[in-house]
């Protein structure tokens, strides 16, 4: 039986029944002359489906979604926030929007203009001397500023150094970049209070240490109150610092990486600047960076680049919402955006203290951990997960960071209003008080959506990601 209560688009139509027979209805049309792609008979098989069922199938697809429209999205680390609608009007308007690389100069020196306008402004907001605006999302842009730290690392005859060391409490992708640029990795354990202290890293370093990655803020949402003094302890090692700018938007406005130690950091674009977020589509991950490494940027091949990490000049479409939120907000407001984003969590984090358990008690900023420690019945994180779906809110990231065990990581952003915040807080503390008194209740959570408890492991290890016609499955 199908879980979701709506067939795949292949299913819905015929193959004896065409949705656009392009022959039929083009006669001048040689059939032969056709690409084999868009040829009838290339479709032999395949169910066509007219225009009414297509955005009816889609339509209905997409009730079954929770979006940032209907409600909060309190994804820690993931930072899903309202987007502006006065960007996507800017970024949808023609003369921006209908825009190609390959137009004549005369025609692309405006869009260039704004480009650079964009670079000169996160240069200003995180204190680097430069900044790239080609890497195409902000994974891509922590691989870039990777790659960049190992050309310099060898263009002064330190190709040895192979060891990058990187903080339990560092964004997820830190490592893979750090393997795919070549580098061994060494985790550090931090300290007590959730913060990477100077004394966990210097028994670490050596003549073998290429720099460290810190995020900062990091994955608990606490501030690296030593990272200038492990940055001067890196720099003395020969090594270099990359910091992880994800969590950016906890701090624009506040203090500068590229002032107080940091060499090389990625800005996601989405996280804190509006634009759309990843779910597989164009994002944006600019690097800001210090004179030192501006040889090795990316660009043209040729020279100490490292070339190319992306055709063309990135993802304009993302450039111009960036362009036009910093616009709009100005120095001030991007200051303010950060401080909302930190009331806001602390806002959550003192309404939930008590209901849930605080691993860490040290000040957070954008982003607050807890864990299922207190809970009853031998719930864990996964069942308020689910039945969190039912008061009308996306779940919280659970499980990460993975250095916390039974970790819920909420981040409610600047852009929730203080009474979704209210709603929240009291959903959890519904959600807690049935684990005790309607345990059935929780325990066959979630009720109200048409997917409910999948085997989430089995689907990760037996991913079924074709579809096929059903005499094929049978």
């Amino acid at each position: 039986m199908r879980a979701i209560p709506e067939p795949p688009i292949f299913e819905l139509g015929s193959p004896e029944i065409p949705g656009f027979p392009l022959v039929e209805s083009c006669p001048a049309v040689d059939a032969a002359s056709l690409p084999f792609a868009i040829r009838d008979d290339a479709l032999g098989g395949w169910s066509q489906v007219n225009e009414i069922d297509v955005v009816r199938h889609y339509t209905r697809l997409s009730t079954l979604n929770f979006d940032i429209n209907r409600g909060m999205y309190p994804l820690g680390s993931c930072t899903m926030k309202h987007n502006p609608l006065l960007n996507e009007r800017v970024a949808g308007d023609a003369h921006f929007a209908h825009c190609h690389p390959y137009w004549p100069a005369p025609y692309l020196s405006a869009h260039r203009e704004v480009m650079c306008e964009l670079a000169r402004d996160l240069a200003e907001v995180s204190g680097f001397d430069e900044v790239s605006i080609q890497p195409a999302a902000g994974a891509q842009g922590e691989l870039t500023a990777v790659f960049m730290m190992k050309a310099w690392l060898e263009s002064k005859g330190h190709a040895h150094k192979k060891v990058m060391l990187i903080p339990d409490t560092a964004h997820g992708t830190n490592p893979a970049s750090a393997a795919m640029a070549g580098f061994t990795c060494k985790q550090i354990a931090s300290g007590p209070d959730g913060w990477l202290r100077l004394e966990d890293v210097l028994p670490h370093l050596g003549d073998d240490i290429a720099g460290i990655m810190v995020t900062n803020p990091n994955t608990l949402g606490i501030y690296e109150r030593d990272f200038t003094a492990i940055a001067d302890a890196i720099h003395k090692a020969g090594g270099l610092v990359y910091m992880d700018g994800a969590n950016f938007n906890a701090i624009m406005g506040v203090f500068q990486p590229g002032k107080i130690g940091a060499d090389v950091m990625h800005f996601n674009l989405h996280k804190t600047f509006t634009t759309p977020h990843g779910g597989g589509g164009p994002g944006s991950g600019p690097i800001g960076y210090n004179s030192h490494l501006a040889p090795f940027a990316p660009s043209i091949p040729g020279g100490k680049s490292i070339g190319r990490m992306k055709a063309y000049f990135g993802q304009w479409g993302m450039f111009i919402r960036a362009w036009c939120y910093i616009r709009a907000l100005g120095g001030e407001g991007l200051h303010q955006a950060s401080l909302d984003a930190i009331l806001n969590a602390n806002y959550l984090r003192k309404g939930l203290e008590g209901v849930l358990h605080l691993p860490y008690t040290t000040p957070t900023l954008h982003e607050v951990v807890f864990t299922d420690k207190h809970f009853p019945n031998g719930f864990m994180t996964l069942d308020l997960a689910k039945r969190i779906i039912d008061h009308g809110f996306h779940p919280p990231t659970t499980y990460f960071p993975i250095m916390v065990k039974g970790a819920i990581m909420i981040e409610p952003t600047e852009t929730e209003p203080r009474r979704e915040l209210d709603r929240f807080i009291e959903a959890v503390k519904r959600v807690v008080a049935e684990m005790a008194s309607e345990p059935d209740t929780v325990k066959r959570a979630p009720h109200t959506t048409p997917v409910r408890r999948l085997d989430e492991t089995r689907a990760a290890r037996q991913l079924e990601l074709r579809w096929r016609p059903h005499a094929a499955q049978a």
